[in-house]
């Protein structure tokens, strides 16, 4: 597979060498695979964030991000009969 990283999408480069410096990996491939399993793992951990008894939808906020945003409400409900 290649990456376009010319004109238009140089801006990709930065985020692949980012990503290498994040992961410390040494080449443009391993970082994009690093990222991306990266990414699958921590959507994981990111449902399993919001079924925890100690979330609140301010910590829901601050773990969201552009890609996945994330949204914890509370509901309640007093059934009177």
């Amino acid at each position: 597979m290649r990456i376009r990283t010319d004109g238009d999408y140089a801006h990709r480069l930065d985020a692949i060498e980012a990503a290498m410096d994040a992961l410390d990996e040494n080449t443009k491939t391993a970082a994009v695979v690093a990222a991306c399993e990266h990414a699958r793992l921590d959507r994981k951990a990111k449902q399993r964030a919001l079924a925890h008894p100690d979330m609140t939808p301010e910590l829901a906020e601050v773990l969201s991000t552009p890609a996945m945003q994330l949204q914890y409400e509370i509901t309640t409900s007093i059934d009177t009969e």
